[in-house]
């Protein structure tokens, strides 16, 4: 009974799009420069870039930006079957961050704050299919069935940071600086495969099953910089430390419901239910440390940026386990212990990543920007049938564009800055299908075995940001 329990769990899950840790930048003018300003960045946004900048920074300000509104579609080939793509295409007004700074001119310290929505994702997928298919064997069901498959998932994830950030210029040249992040992650997941048989004789075979959960965690980290400037030169390093979970918590459940099928294959047809759901589970998350670094140089009409970041892997962990032995199945066959089918699992990959920015000065308050990086996946792919985290197994490229005006006070300094661009994101890569109806078994409650096939991804958004200098 334990083979039949684990044919039954879904055989595959739809990807989602929150394990890459480059698809947004915070900050407009950081994210116009492709986030390349490690080495060099003046405004709000050191908070998170680079906190030793800071004390760098000239004037006090407020900062508000995000991306205006977004929309993405991801579609996967063949993802329930030939000819059957799946795609989720969604319509987004993200939030991205505020942020601000105080400084004290003796010594050169800079105070500052951010919040940011770090990770926002989502993805929707459904499919069905109906056809006349001999799926059920003849000595039991003459001839073709009337058959269904539908598939339906669902997921959001969304990771908010806040920050308190300290940045002190040492001398003409050299300054350190660290924040401080607090981080709530919100994650929630939900997939459904249910299939029918309809015999000539009214008999309904098929079978129903779905997993899900629904989990918050709260969790800090820490970020540290240095940085170093001479003339025109500009550049700096940071070190961002694993997470620490604090508290959190989760709901896991998981259903499964077969009606009159030959799990065996041996002719005998087997009525089965089997679920459970466990509320009130702690849970904890962790994020990767990374070091990163990034160089600046201003050549008077333009400005050039590169940074890069490694994120080191997370082995893997459980995010959510239950307490307690229960059986899984329901009634008098043995079971594994719904426990360990309840437990969520994650684990991610290192991950590498490189960009460039430029910025060029049209006039005085006028600036044009252009940045390309990529956003390697973070994936974990040998996870055995376990519930787990989304994972992203494709690479993504962003391209970002985008111009700035600033009007100015008497002293001829700053005293609003307006900022807008679009960025683009496309990727693409190989997965696995969440789900197959081409030749539906009983063994397989109805579906095929899957495999491997192409996903593609696409995105626009719209950058806006607005600076207030005081």
């Amino acid at each position: 009974m334990r083979i039949i329990v684990a044919t039954l769990l879904l055989a595959g899950a739809l990807v989602a799009q929150d394990n890459h840790y480059w698809t947004h930048q915070f900050g407009t003018r950081s994210a116009l420069m492709g986030g390349a300003v490690i080495g060099g960045v003046s405004d709000t946004s050191a908070n998170f870039y680079n906190p030793a900048r800071l004390g760098w920074v000239t004037n006090d300000s407020l900062k508000v930006s995000a991306d205006g509104y977004q929309l993405s579609t991801l579609t996967i080939t063949d993802g329930a079957g030939k000819g059957q793509n799946l795609t989720s295409s969604q319509g987004d007004i993200i939030p991205l961050t505020a942020s601000g700074v105080f400084l004290f001119q003796q010594p050169r310290i800079g105070l500052g704050f951010q919040i940011l929505a770090r990770q926002f994702a989502n993805t929707r997928a459904s499919v069905r299919r109906e056809r006349k298919l001999n799926v059920i064997d003849d000595a039991r069901s003459p001839g073709d069935e009337d058959f269904i498959g539908s598939f339906q998932f669902d997921s959001d994830t969304e990771e908010y940071w806040a920050g308190l950030g300290f940045g002190w210029a040492i001398t003409d040249w050299l300054a350190i600086g660290v924040t401080h992040f607090g981080a709530l992650r919100f994650e929630t997941r939900g997939a459904s495969v249910t299939t029918r048989a309809v015999g000539s004789n009214a008999q309904v075979y098929g079978a129903d099953s779905h997993v899900g959960w629904d989990l918050w965690n709260v969790r800090m980290l820490w970020k540290a910089g240095v940085s170093v400037q001479f003339d025109n030169l500009k550049m700096g390093f940071t070190v961002t430390t694993p997470s620490v979970s604090l508290f959190g918590n989760a709901i896991v459940w998981r259903q499964l419901t077969v009606n009159d099928l030959d799990l065996l294959e041996n002719g005998t047809e087997i009525d089965l239910e089997a679920n459970d759901r466990r509320d009130s589970i702690g849970t904890q998350y962790r994020s990767p440390f990374s070091m990163a670094s990034g160089v600046e140089y201003d050549f008077g009409v333009a400005v050039l940026g590169l940074a890069w970041e490694w994120f080191l892997p997370v082995g893997m962990y459980k995010v959510a386990a239950p307490e307690g032995d229960k059986a899984f199945i329901i009634g008098p066959a043995p079971s594994q212990s719904s426990r360990e089918l309840l437990t969520v699992y994650d684990g991610k990959r290192g991950a590498f990543n490189l960009s460039v920015g430029l910025e060029a000065r049209f006039h005085r308050n006028w600036s044009g920007f252009w940045s390309l990086r990529n956003d390697a996946a973070a994936d974990y792919l040998d996870w055995d049938d376990k519930l787990h985290l989304g994972i992203s197994t494709w690479d993504l490229f962003h391209f970002a564009t985008g111009i700035s005006f600033t009007t100015r006070q008497d002293d001829d300094s700053p005293k609003h800055e307006l900022m807008i661009g679009l960025q683009f994101a496309v990727g693409a890569g190989r997965t696995d299908q969440p789900v197959n109806f081409d030749n539906p078994e009983e063994r397989l409650l109805l579906t095929s075995r899957t495999h491997r096939t192409d996903i593609s991804y696409f995105s626009i958004s719209l950058l806006v940001g607005y600076t207030y200098y005081f």
